[in-house]
């Protein structure tokens, strides 16, 4: 008899002592730390003030850009996947066109002025080359796959 009330205490005891740590693991997952917090309450407080102040906030970090020319080597110099070979044109065709130099999409000659035609394609095959990489997600063979799919080969005759 004295067995059994031990082992009924004992047994209380241990589920007792298994919800109290069932009960703390829950709230340690569904709680969050309170610099945490802080700093999260902080960062909304400036994004507020830069809202209603009207200046602008830099919320992301930027990273250091390549130069034109490291780009140019990188393309034409090393050994490239379509993807990563179609991130760093696209870059440095938007490097270029913002130092205001020519869309290296465009035709180019003496006797060759870039049409409005001419322009709207080189953007149209801007857009869906960064329309493939970004169904990519990184993934080489899904950007190859992807851009084969949306172009078309012509001819030459």
């Amino acid at each position: 008899m004295i067995d059994e009330t031990q082992n009924n205490e004992n047994g209380n005891v241990d589920e007792t002592t298994a919800n109290y740590i069932a009960a703390i693991k829950e709230l340690k997952e569904k709680t969050v730390d309170r610099s945490e917090y802080e700093k999260v309450v902080a960062d909304n407080k400036k994004l507020l003030d830069s809202v209603i102040n009207g200046s602008t906030t830099e919320q992301t970090e930027e990273q250091p850009k390549e130069s034109v020319e490291v780009l140019r080597k990188s393309i034409f110099g090393g050994e490239l996947n379509n993807l990563d070979y179609a991130v760093k044109t696209l870059e440095l065709r938007k490097r270029l066109i913002e130092s205001g130099q020519a869309d290296p999409f465009l035709p180019v000659g003496h006797q060759i002025a870039p049409t409005d035609e001419d322009v709207a394609c080189a953007n149209k095959v801007a857009e869906v080359l960064q329309e493939c990489i970004d169904y990519a997600e990184g993934d080489a063979q899904v950007f190859t796959n992807e851009l084969q799919r949306r172009t078309i080969d012509v001819r030459i005759r």
